[in-house]
């Protein structure tokens, strides 16, 4: 990424912050799709991988303004994301097909203490929440699968485990226990694990493997 694309990236990170902290509305509308839509004007889709991060980038982003206060919509936010998470998981496939049970377990072990965790505060919710734990737990599994690609294969399994972190401290916040500036360790984690996988789409060469 070019340095400008960069400043604005984080220029519109710290804006927003203020924004929560001050409890402005409408800085917080303009400033919270920046950072998404500034990446997704990163990726040229040129591979099927670059294809499926570059939906994957525009549904988060549809989740991200699904979750303005102005709209406030949680299940559409949560059908978004879902959306983004599959699109990462059939992305991370183009690397790496192999269905390692073995490699998975620690996986859906971690998805399990979640399940186990949250499940007591879910009430109507339980099953989307238990669907959504399932699927990112499988999108960090593929990202971990395919982190020997390349060089910068890596950063996607460091900003999936990032992209869940964000999702079990929004989970906590929502379903369990509020704590203050919850929503900005969120949003930080969320966008730092985007930038993280938006760079496995925009560097390095493209291997024939991903062309074909």
């Amino acid at each position: 990424m070019k340095n400008r694309t960069i400043m604005l990236f984080v220029a519109a990170t710290f804006a927003f912050v203020y924004a929560v902290e001050t409890d402005n509305y409408i800085l917080e509308a303009i400033s919270k799709p920046i950072p998404l839509i500034l990446l997704i004007f990163q990726v040229k889709p040129r591979s099927h991988f670059q294809l499926f991060i570059l939906l994957g980038l525009i549904f988060s982003l549809f989740g991200d303004i699904s979750l303005l206060k102005y709209i406030d919509n949680f299940i559409l936010g949560l059908a978004m994301f879902l959306t983004a998470h599959i699109l990462y998981i059939i992305a991370f496939l183009q690397r790496n097909k192999d269905l390692n049970i073995k490699s998975a377990l620690p996986f859906y072990g971690v998805a399990a203490i979640l399940i186990l965790f949250l499940y007591p505060h879910l009430s109507s919710m339980k099953i989307p929440v238990i669907a959504y734990v399932i699927v990112i737990m499988t999108m960090a599994w593929r990202a971990y699968m395919q982190w020997r690609f390349n060089k910068v294969a890596l950063l996607g399994f460091a900003g999936a485990v990032l992209f869940a972190a964000s999702d079990l401290n929004l989970a906590v916040t929502k379903f369990v226990h509020y704590y203050d500036h919850s929503n900005i360790i969120t949003i930080i984690l969320y966008w730092t694990a985007q930038y993280l996988i938006t760079q496995t789409a925009i560097s390095g060469k493209i291997s024939p493997i991903e062309t074909s």
